[in-house]
């Protein structure tokens, strides 16, 4: 979910007067990210798993998977605040990174309310997540994440100061 955020957060500090399109744009970036491999780390709990939509069992395992998925989520928006953030712009960073990490926790909320349109949003998620996943390297899983992220802080960075002739939207 960090490099979710982070992502959203870019895009969201171009577009620092269109806070809505940033949500949005935010969201659209989770499913182009997920169709690149990584490594994702194990859910625990059959309550937050997608694909089961267990019981609430309020065990090691749920205290587990909220620890890191929680972790996870706010070392993202923290970090996406922390690079991105402006005085003028916060607001559009914050939802950049809110909407691109929104895809995720509407899996969990899919598999305890299975309809529409959460049911053509689940269908669609899994179709762009990659079928080549990164498993039982965790090392490389994380580096490859942190790879990306530099990636896109330096092109965010770039557009910036203007290398590409583009300019950010709304930004006098």
């Amino acid at each position: 979910m960090s490099t979710h955020a982070v992502v959203g957060a870019a895009i969201g500090s171009l577009l620092p007067s269109h806070p809505v399109a940033a949500a949005l744009l935010g969201f659209a970036s989770h499913f182009p990210l997920d169709a690149i491999p990584h490594w994702d780390y194990p859910i625990r709990s059959a309550f937050v798993k997608p694909a089961v939509g267990g019981r609430l069992k309020r065990d090691r395992a749920l205290m587990l998977d909220a620890v890191t998925i929680g972790g996870d989520a706010l070392l993202g928006l923290v970090g996406g605040a922390l690079l991105f953030a402006s005085p003028t712009g916060i607001c559009a960073v914050m939802l950049g990174a809110c909407g691109a990490i929104l895809p995720d926790p509407l899996q969990f909320v899919h598999a305890h309310f299975p309809r529409e349109p959460l049911r053509s949003l689940q269908r669609f998620h899994r179709w762009m997540h990659t079928k080549r996943p990164i498993r039982g390297q965790i090392v490389w899983g994380v580096v490859s994440q942190m790879m990306l992220v530099v990636l896109v802080v330096g092109l965010a960075k770039a557009a910036h100061e203007d290398v590409f002739g583009i300019v950010a939207w709304g930004v006098p």
